[in-house]
Protein backbone atom coordinates (compact mmCIF):
# COMPACT_ATOMS: atom_id res chain seq x y z
CA UNK A 1 0.00 0.00 0.00
CA UNK A 2 1.24 3.06 -1.11
CA UNK A 3 0.86 6.55 1.40
CA UNK A 4 1.08 9.88 -0.28
CA UNK A 5 2.76 12.55 1.59
CA UNK A 6 0.36 15.04 3.29
CA UNK A 7 -0.54 18.65 1.21
CA UNK A 8 2.32 20.97 1.28
CA UNK A 9 2.68 23.92 3.04
CA UNK A 10 4.41 27.14 1.81
CA UNK A 11 5.58 27.14 5.13
CA UNK A 12 5.40 25.27 7.79
CA UNK A 13 2.85 24.84 10.87
CA UNK A 14 5.76 24.48 13.44
CA UNK A 15 7.36 27.34 12.22
CA UNK A 16 4.26 29.99 11.30
CA UNK A 17 3.06 29.08 14.84
CA UNK A 18 6.63 30.69 16.37
CA UNK A 19 6.14 33.76 13.78
CA UNK A 20 2.75 34.33 15.01
CA UNK A 21 3.78 34.22 18.65
CA UNK A 22 6.80 37.03 18.32
CA UNK A 23 3.86 38.58 15.98
CA UNK A 24 1.30 39.13 18.99
CA UNK A 25 4.59 40.08 21.45
CA UNK A 26 5.55 43.41 18.93
CA UNK A 27 1.54 43.92 17.78
CA UNK A 28 0.96 44.25 22.18
CA UNK A 29 4.07 46.18 23.02
CA UNK A 30 4.43 48.64 19.94
CA UNK A 31 2.84 51.98 19.91
CA UNK A 32 4.34 52.59 15.85
CA UNK A 33 1.13 52.02 13.91
CA UNK A 34 3.28 51.68 11.16
CA UNK A 35 5.76 49.17 11.88
CA UNK A 36 2.24 47.60 13.11
CA UNK A 37 0.95 47.70 9.52
CA UNK A 38 4.13 46.10 7.47
CA UNK A 39 4.53 43.08 10.35
CA UNK A 40 0.44 42.87 9.63
CA UNK A 41 0.95 43.08 6.27
CA UNK A 42 3.56 40.27 5.86
CA UNK A 43 1.93 37.99 8.41
CA UNK A 44 -1.14 37.99 6.02
CA UNK A 45 0.72 37.33 2.76
CA UNK A 46 2.17 34.21 4.66
CA UNK A 47 -1.69 33.06 5.69
CA UNK A 48 -2.49 33.86 2.43
CA UNK A 49 0.21 31.23 0.58
CA UNK A 50 -0.54 29.02 3.20
CA UNK A 51 -4.42 28.29 2.55
CA UNK A 52 -6.01 31.39 4.03
CA UNK A 53 -9.00 32.42 1.65
CA UNK A 54 -10.45 35.74 0.20
CA UNK A 55 -13.65 35.03 1.90
CA UNK A 56 -12.09 33.98 5.44
CA UNK A 57 -9.95 37.04 5.36
CA UNK A 58 -12.82 38.99 4.87
CA UNK A 59 -14.88 37.40 7.03
CA UNK A 60 -12.27 37.67 10.12
CA UNK A 61 -11.83 41.88 9.58
CA UNK A 62 -15.28 42.11 9.33
CA UNK A 63 -14.72 40.35 13.33
CA UNK A 64 -11.79 42.26 14.06
CA UNK A 65 -13.38 45.45 13.10
CA UNK A 66 -16.24 45.17 14.91
CA UNK A 67 -14.34 44.21 18.50
CA UNK A 68 -12.25 46.88 17.58
CA UNK A 69 -14.94 49.62 17.30
CA UNK A 70 -16.47 48.67 20.19
CA UNK A 71 -13.04 48.89 22.04
CA UNK A 72 -12.93 52.67 20.58
CA UNK A 73 -16.49 53.31 21.72
CA UNK A 74 -15.62 52.64 25.43
CA UNK A 75 -12.50 54.81 24.80
CA UNK A 76 -14.67 57.71 23.80
CA UNK A 77 -17.35 57.15 26.54
CA UNK A 78 -15.28 56.86 29.37
CA UNK A 79 -11.89 58.44 28.75
CA UNK A 80 -8.80 58.88 31.11
CA UNK A 81 -7.96 62.06 33.33
CA UNK A 82 -5.42 62.83 31.25
CA UNK A 83 -7.41 62.70 28.04
CA UNK A 84 -10.13 65.10 29.53
CA UNK A 85 -8.58 68.32 28.79
CA UNK A 86 -7.49 70.27 25.69
CA UNK A 87 -9.71 70.92 22.52
CA UNK A 88 -12.70 68.73 21.61
CA UNK A 89 -14.23 67.84 18.54
CA UNK A 90 -17.50 67.29 17.12
CA UNK A 91 -18.59 63.41 15.63
CA UNK A 92 -22.40 63.58 14.91
CA UNK A 93 -23.75 66.01 17.41
CA UNK A 94 -21.72 64.00 19.46
CA UNK A 95 -18.63 66.21 21.61
CA UNK A 96 -15.77 64.06 22.67
CA UNK A 97 -11.95 65.37 23.24
CA UNK A 98 -9.31 65.37 20.77
CA UNK A 99 -6.93 63.52 22.71
CA UNK A 100 -9.34 61.21 23.41
CA UNK A 101 -10.16 60.27 19.95
CA UNK A 102 -6.54 60.15 18.78
CA UNK A 103 -5.94 57.68 21.52
CA UNK A 104 -9.05 55.67 20.67
CA UNK A 105 -8.31 55.88 17.09
CA UNK A 106 -4.60 54.44 17.96
CA UNK A 107 -6.08 51.76 20.24
CA UNK A 108 -8.68 50.70 17.41
CA UNK A 109 -5.80 50.48 14.76
CA UNK A 110 -3.69 48.12 16.97
CA UNK A 111 -6.23 46.01 18.68
CA UNK A 112 -7.96 45.32 15.03
CA UNK A 113 -4.61 44.42 13.72
CA UNK A 114 -3.92 42.37 16.60
CA UNK A 115 -7.08 40.63 16.38
CA UNK A 116 -7.16 40.08 12.56
CA UNK A 117 -3.56 38.14 12.62
CA UNK A 118 -4.54 36.21 15.80
CA UNK A 119 -7.70 34.96 13.94
CA UNK A 120 -6.12 34.22 10.79
CA UNK A 121 -3.08 32.12 12.85
CA UNK A 122 -5.93 29.99 14.57
CA UNK A 123 -7.48 29.48 10.83
CA UNK A 124 -4.14 28.61 8.75
CA UNK A 125 -1.94 26.92 11.58
CA UNK A 126 -2.75 23.22 10.98
CA UNK A 127 -1.90 22.42 15.33
CA UNK A 128 -2.30 18.68 14.65
CA UNK A 129 0.60 19.11 12.15
CA UNK A 130 2.68 20.88 15.18
CA UNK A 131 1.73 18.48 17.62
CA UNK A 132 2.83 15.45 15.60
CA UNK A 133 6.30 17.15 14.47
CA UNK A 134 7.28 18.09 18.24
CA UNK A 135 6.35 14.26 18.92
CA UNK A 136 8.48 12.96 16.05
CA UNK A 137 11.47 15.39 16.29
CA UNK A 138 11.07 17.61 19.81
CA UNK A 139 11.05 15.04 21.98
CA UNK A 140 7.24 15.04 23.30
CA UNK A 141 5.92 12.29 24.48
CA UNK A 142 3.60 9.92 22.98
CA UNK A 143 1.57 9.51 25.87
CA UNK A 144 0.79 13.42 25.88
CA UNK A 145 0.99 14.08 22.29
CA UNK A 146 -2.25 11.83 21.05
CA UNK A 147 -4.23 13.03 24.23
CA UNK A 148 -3.69 16.45 23.02
CA UNK A 149 -4.85 15.65 19.47
CA UNK A 150 -8.02 14.06 20.54
CA UNK A 151 -8.29 17.41 22.32
CA UNK A 152 -8.16 18.94 19.04
CA UNK A 153 -10.37 16.95 17.64
CA UNK A 154 -12.89 16.81 19.78
CA UNK A 155 -13.85 20.53 19.26
CA UNK A 156 -15.05 20.17 15.94
CA UNK A 157 -17.12 17.41 16.81
CA UNK A 158 -18.96 19.23 20.27
CA UNK A 159 -19.64 22.00 17.98
CA UNK A 160 -21.65 19.28 15.18
CA UNK A 161 -22.97 17.56 17.89
CA UNK A 162 -24.75 21.04 19.60
CA UNK A 163 -25.33 22.34 16.26
CA UNK A 164 -27.81 19.09 16.10
CA UNK A 165 -28.73 18.97 19.39
CA UNK A 166 -30.17 22.40 19.14
CA UNK A 167 -31.62 22.25 15.85
CA UNK A 168 -33.35 19.04 17.63
CA UNK A 169 -35.09 21.28 20.31
CA UNK A 170 -35.65 23.72 17.62
CA UNK A 171 -37.74 21.41 16.26
CA UNK A 172 -39.79 20.22 19.20
CA UNK A 173 -40.37 23.76 19.42
CA UNK A 174 -38.35 24.25 22.96
CA UNK A 175 -38.42 27.52 24.19
CA UNK A 176 -34.99 29.31 25.18
CA UNK A 177 -35.31 28.32 28.73
CA UNK A 178 -35.70 25.06 28.25
CA UNK A 179 -33.08 25.03 25.12
CA UNK A 180 -30.38 25.32 27.65
CA UNK A 181 -30.89 21.81 29.05
CA UNK A 182 -28.91 21.16 26.32
CA UNK A 183 -25.81 21.58 27.91
CA UNK A 184 -26.37 17.99 29.75
CA UNK A 185 -26.66 15.78 26.47
CA UNK A 186 -23.38 17.50 25.63
CA UNK A 187 -21.90 16.93 28.37
CA UNK A 188 -23.00 13.20 28.36
CA UNK A 189 -21.49 13.24 24.79
CA UNK A 190 -18.04 14.81 26.11
CA UNK A 191 -18.07 11.83 28.99
CA UNK A 192 -18.26 9.41 26.36
CA UNK A 193 -16.52 10.91 23.58
CA UNK A 194 -13.52 10.96 26.44
CA UNK A 195 -13.79 7.59 27.40
CA UNK A 196 -13.71 6.36 23.99
CA UNK A 197 -10.70 8.42 22.69
CA UNK A 198 -8.77 6.63 26.02
CA UNK A 199 -9.96 2.82 24.90
CA UNK A 200 -8.93 3.51 21.25
CA UNK A 201 -5.52 4.69 22.47
CA UNK A 202 -5.51 1.92 24.68
CA UNK A 203 -6.63 -1.15 22.61
CA UNK A 204 -4.24 0.32 19.76
CA UNK A 205 -1.15 -0.32 22.44
CA UNK A 206 0.18 3.40 22.06
CA UNK A 207 3.04 3.34 23.21
CA UNK A 208 6.68 5.47 23.11
CA UNK A 209 8.41 3.24 20.10
CA UNK A 210 5.34 3.94 17.91
CA UNK A 211 6.14 3.99 14.01
CA UNK A 212 5.20 7.27 11.69
CA UNK A 213 4.82 7.33 8.22
CA UNK A 214 5.01 11.07 7.67
CA UNK A 215 8.22 12.60 9.22
CA UNK A 216 6.73 15.96 8.95
CA UNK A 217 10.03 17.38 8.17
CA UNK A 218 11.03 21.05 7.78
CA UNK A 219 12.14 22.39 4.18
CA UNK A 220 15.15 24.60 3.50
CA UNK A 221 12.56 26.94 2.30
CA UNK A 222 10.55 26.64 5.70
CA UNK A 223 14.27 27.85 7.51
CA UNK A 224 15.25 30.60 4.97
CA UNK A 225 11.58 32.23 5.57
CA UNK A 226 11.96 31.92 9.64
CA UNK A 227 15.32 33.31 8.80
CA UNK A 228 13.40 36.59 6.95
CA UNK A 229 11.02 36.92 9.21
CA UNK A 230 13.64 37.36 12.28
CA UNK A 231 15.87 39.66 9.82
CA UNK A 232 12.81 41.66 9.48
CA UNK A 233 11.56 41.36 13.17
CA UNK A 234 14.81 42.63 14.27
CA UNK A 235 14.79 45.78 12.20
CA UNK A 236 11.02 46.86 13.00
CA UNK A 237 11.97 46.26 16.88
CA UNK A 238 15.11 48.47 16.33
CA UNK A 239 12.79 50.71 14.59
CA UNK A 240 9.88 50.69 16.91
CA UNK A 241 12.62 51.14 19.86
CA UNK A 242 14.00 54.46 18.13
CA UNK A 243 10.66 55.90 17.65
CA UNK A 244 9.57 54.97 21.05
Amino acid sequence: MKFLEPKAEFIHSWYLLIISFFTFIFLLASNVLWANFALTLFMLFLFKKNGLSNRVLLKLSLYAGFFAFMFLLLNLLYPGEKLRVGEQVSIFSWTVYKAALINGLQNFARLFMLTLVSMSSTYTIIYTKVILYLIIHKGLKVIMGYPLLIALNSILLFKEEFDRIRLSARFRGLGWWDRLFVLFPLLVFAIRHSQRGSLSLVTRGLNPNKSFYFGYDLSARDRKWLRGFFLFYVVLVAIAIYFR
